[in-house]
């Protein structure tokens, strides 16, 4: 019950206990009539007030949303307006004829068969991938053969996040770490050999790989998906001369895929800057003929009511409100254990697990169960002579179903904690 509400109740109250009933018809039309009116106003001229200095403080973070997922190949649709695949030939099966498995083989040591999911604990995919290097597992052709496996961790996505973290430095859009845990539990399969009674025109259809107790938890033909969308774009009529009389501009139509999106330029072609409207991106280059451009389009929106997927879909949003705002806008890092929590649990995920405590370990001899997320920044101007730690402490939410994937949220959090205190080496511990 709100504050009107509970005001509204007070003064029912109050009537219902008059028991002369002219009295109480003359409190009741004042109340209504003057009282409540005051009451009204003033809480819609406070409103107003919240408004305004809300707006003052807008800070645009969110319209840059990340959203990553996973689904099965089969459940793949083109036409979906959201979200897309992370790489291109994700949209086709891969065929791989025994021929050119024997010919990777010959001259790498190895061919690649696939990427699964490994639907486990990042600490179980950290082992598996350190002390086994050989696996047994099997090819399916017009039959199937035993073959020797070697697994490593996949790379291949995780590069179009550091490229996507690029293309906001260029763009001169603040990063935000991308909550991408799928991505770290995609490992690659190779065969180190195939069996001479394999023919070289075969095709292999599919494998299986041998895990011993968490040969369940492999997923075969799982594809991750992200509201990033690659588009080539030519831009409209001919580049016009700056005043410099050395470079040109160039407008691109957006209207066409939509004024709601944000968009980021690849700037890898010699752009010296990028502007926008609401219709348009102007791009200042060298360049004097017109081409097409490398456009990046982050969806902004909400899902389908009949779209479905089988894992949640991940995002790096952080709620909105006053404290968020104006830290933003200031840029005041205020190093506290309560604005340490206030932080954390800004990124809504309580339902998957809970932030207890911190602690500070000097010397820390062993490694945190967390990864940086953020893998590919560096550090080049600080030497990395932290010796302590500071330790954030979670609690699983028991409810959740998804166990095998909290340690991959903390380690997203711990990423973006990492930032504030880069005096220390950040770790996560889950209780």
């Amino acid at each position: 019950m709100n504050r009107q509400e509970q005001m509204k109740q007070m003064i029912r109250n109050e009537i219902q206990s008059i028991s002369s009933l002219e009295e109480r018809i003359v409190l009741k039309e004042l109340m209504e009539g003057v009282f409540l009116s005051l009451y009204e106003t003033n809480e819609r001229m406070y409103q107003q007030l919240e408004d305004r200095v809300m707006n003052d403080l807008a800070y645009g973070v969110n319209p840059y949303l990340i959203k990553t997922g996973l689904v099965e190949r089969k459940f793949l649709d083109p036409t979906h307006h959201f979200m897309t695949v992370m790489q291109e030939e994700d949209w086709k099966q891969r065929e791989l004829s025994v021929k050119e498995a024997r010919q990777m083989i010959a001259e790498t040591g190895r061919c690649l068969l696939g990427t699964v999911f490994l639907k486990c604990d990042c600490l179980d995919i950290r082992n598996m991938l350190r002390n086994r290097y050989k696996l047994s597992g099997t090819i399916q052709t017009r039959q199937g053969y035993n073959v020797t496996l070697a697994l490593e961790q996949n790379a291949s996505y995780l590069e179009k996040v550091e490229q996507l973290y690029h293309l906001f430095i260029k763009n001169g859009i603040p990063w935000q770490t991308a909550n991408c845990p799928y991505l770290f539990k995609l490992v690659d399969v190779y065969a180190v050999d195939v069996p001479e009674a394999c023919e070289d025109k075969e095709i292999v259809q599919s494998f299986q790989v041998n895990l011993g107790g968490y040969t369940s938890s492999v997923c075969y033909d799982m594809v991750p998906i992200w509201n990033v969308w690659h588009l080539n774009i030519d831009s409209i009529g001919f580049p016009v001369a700056c005043k410099d009389h050395k470079n040109y501009e160039y407008e691109i139509s957006i209207a066409e895929y939509g004024n709601e999106h944000v968009y980021l330029v690849d700037s890898t072609t010699g752009i010296h800057s990028i502007r926008r409207n609401e219709e348009k991106i102007f791009l200042t280059s060298q360049k004097q003929k017109s081409q097409e451009w490398n456009i990046y389009s982050i969806r902004v929106g909400k899902e389908g009511r009949t779209t479905n997927y089988t894992y949640p879909v991940m995002e790096n949003l952080r709620l909105d409100g006053f404290a968020e705002r104006y830290q933003r806008k200031a840029g005041i890092v205020v190093k506290t254990r309560m604005e340490l929590e206030r932080f954390i649990r800004g990124f809504g995920l309580e339902e998957y697990l809970e932030y207890r405590d911190c602690r500070v370990i000097e010397h820390p001899d062993t490694s945190p169960e967390t990864y940086p997320v953020n893998f590919f920044l560096k550090d080049e101007i600080r030497e990395d002579k932290r010796d302590k730690r500071l330790v954030l402490i979670f609690h699983p939410n028991n409810v959740t179903p998804y166990l095998w994937l909290l340690r991959d949220l903390m380690s997203f959090i711990v990423s973006e904690v990492q930032e504030l205190y880069p005096e220390y080496e950040c770790g996560g511990e889950l209780e």
